[in-house]
């Protein structure tokens, strides 16, 4: 996972003011009994592999918990299996580690959170500003289109998942540029590239996903539209961001 800001990320950045949204994952209402924890997510989700640390005041427990299992609510409020058999009254807690990356489609299909911007002519409010790519819209290009061959290299965006998703039936991920900021999926000739991903690939945490996009047809902005197919999520973050295939995609 690429913890930095150097990325020109299009989502995974839009609740902070770092380089990746962090969220803690904050508990209330939090009780055990045997190895079944029920737990109101006030904050952040919780997912398999997570330590819970347990606040419970003059009770003698186990504080930290592993998440074995989640049994109810997908991430948010439910019940998860921890490692550890125990009984804890009414307490709070928080899952380590924080959560990273944004939510998607929680309402309905939507833009990725950022939009990048390959450089002058146009200004706009877009981010980030990469100068040095050579965009139709900056000036001439009208190089053989691109193949990187077998020891060469390709653009594209890549999105991670960072924790499950739920409820929808899939995301079509569509790939849009123009020469004007706010590139829309609306205009079928900004579509340059596109990928549905279905549900049971976004419920793998960890799952890194890639699309490939032709270097030729991208105009000065570039973004890419969440198509929404079923009902909207409630749980489930990703980051993504563009650049160079580097083995391990999906």
């Amino acid at each position: 996972m690429p913890y930095s800001d150097a990325l020109a990320y299009f989502h995974g950045t839009g609740s902070s003011s770092g380089p990746l949204t962090s969220t803690v994952n904050s508990l209330t209402g939090v009780s055990q009994s045997g190895t079944t924890l029920t737990y109101t997510v006030a904050t952040g989700e919780v997912v398999v592999g997570q330590v819970i640390t347990l606040v419970a005041g003059s009770q003698v427990i186990t504080t930290n918990v592993t998440v074995l299992a989640i049994l109810t609510g997908a991430g948010l409020t439910g019940t998860c299996t921890v490692n550890v058999s125990q009984t804890v009254t009414t307490t709070t807690g928080i899952a380590y580690p924080n959560t990273i990356g944004d939510t998607l489609v929680t309402s309905a299909s939507q833009y990725s959170n950022l939009e990048l911007d390959f450089g002058a002519p146009n200004t706009g409010a877009a981010y980030p500003w990469l100068p040095q790519f050579p965009s139709l819209a900056e000036k001439g290009y009208t190089f053989a289109p691109e193949n990187p061959g077998g020891a060469g290299s390709d653009y594209g965006v890549h999105i991670i998942v960072m924790a499950p998703f739920n409820t929808l039936t899939s995301i079509n991920f569509q790939v849009v540029t123009s020469a004007a900021t706010n590139a829309l999926f609306s205009v079928t000739a900004n579509i340059i590239a596109s990928r549905p991903l279905t549900l049971a690939q976004l419920q793998v945490i960890g799952a890194h996903y890639y699309i490939p996009v032709p270097q030729t047809a991208v105009l000065e902005f570039l973004r890419w539209y969440a198509a929404l197919s079923g009902s909207a999520t409630t749980a489930g973050l990703i980051v993504s961001y563009w650049g160079p295939r580097c083995g391990g995609e999906e």
